[in-house]
């Protein structure tokens, strides 16, 4: 995480709407497009590597929150899941409720080999036979698509 500080109120503000401009310009038109019930995937950001789910609760009416969401996030890290303001740009892939959902009967845990805090989930030897042995899949072509272009 980046911190930054400021000597004045008014140079945070400064700095807060370039980077909402840095993160509007990002935008593609799919990104744009995510509405409300939609489901989706992205990553924690971090080098924990997990992916955190989240479902759209919420669009804002004002022009320059054009692109952040109310959603509902879900991952291995936090599995009862959080309500956060997400802005689109970050937003990986849209995922359908059935993948939405089994992600969720899976404990969001998705990807082979991930590994997130280990004090926030048991290790992968500790966990029922079952459970380890099923898998989900979901389709990360948009995922890649997206680092592509990047």
């Amino acid at each position: 995480m980046k911190v930054e500080s400021f000597d004045s109120l008014e140079a945070a503000q400064q700095r807060l709407r370039e980077a909402m401009e840095a993160a509007d310009a990002r935008v593609r038109p799919w990104q744009a497009a995510v509405g409300v019930g939609d489901c989706f995937v992205t990553d924690c950001g971090g080098e924990e590597g997990f992916l955190i789910f989240g479902e759209v609760l919420k669009g804002y009416g004002e022009e320059r929150l054009r692109h952040y969401r109310l959603c509902r996030c879900f991952s291995v890290a936090c599995p009862e899941g959080e309500n956060d303001d997400v802005h689109v740009s970050t937003i990986l892939a849209v995922v359908s409720r059935e993948v939405f959902e089994l992600a969720r009967q899976h404990g969001w845990d998705v990807e082979e080999g991930q590994q997130p805090p280990s004090s926030r989930r048991k290790k992968q030897e500790e966990r029922p036979a079952a459970k380890a042995a099923s898998s989900v899949s979901i389709d990360v072509s948009a995922i890649d698509r997206y680092f592509e272009a990047a």
